[in-house]
C-alpha cells in the first residue's frame, strides 16, 4: 500500500473513531438524561395522561397492551436465535477492529446494554 493510501486510511479510521467517541459522549450526556421514548411504562403513562383515562380505563388498556405484547413476543420468539446470531457476529466483527483501549470501552458499553436490557425485562 502506498504511503498516501495508508495516510488516507489512517485519517478515515481516526475520523470514524472520533465520530464514535462524540456519539457516545452525546448519548451519555444528552440522550440518556432524557426520558426514554421507547420505555413501555413511560409511553403508557404519557398516553393515559394525554387521553385523561379513568383508573378503570387505564387498567383495561393496560391489559390490552399486555396481551398485544404477549402476542408479539410469540411471533418474534422463533426469530430470536437468528437475531441473536446476527448481533453476536456484528459484535465480533467490531471487536476485531478495535485497539485494546477501545475494546475495554466497548466491553463496558456491552455490559451497560445488558444491564439495561435486564432492567427492562424485570419491569415486564
Amino acid at each position: 500500500m502506498t504511503k498516501t493510501k495508508s495516510l488516507a486510511l489512517a485519517f478515515y479510521i481516526g475520523a470514524a473513531l472520533a465520530g464514535a467517541a462524540i456519539g457516545v459522549s452525546i448519548d451519555r450526556l444528552v440522550v440518556r438524561a432524557q426520558p426514554r421514548w421507547w420505555d413501555q411504562a413511560e409511553m403508557r403513562k404519557r398516553a393515559f395522561d394525554r387521553l385523561k383515562l379513568t383508573p378503570s380505563q387505564r387498567d383495561t388498556v393496560s391489559r390490552i397492551y399486555d396481551e398485544r405484547d404477549r402476542k408479539q413476543e410469540l411471533l418474534i420468539a422463533p426469530l430470536r436465535p437468528s437475531l441473536d446470531s446476527a448481533s453476536i457476529e456484528a459484535r465480533q466483527r467490531i471487536s476485531r477492529l478495535l485497539t485494546p483501549e477501545q475494546q475495554t470501552i466497548y466491553d463496558q458499553m456491552q455490559r451497560e446494554r445488558e444491564k439495561a436490557r435486564a432492567q427492562h425485562t424485570e419491569k415486564k
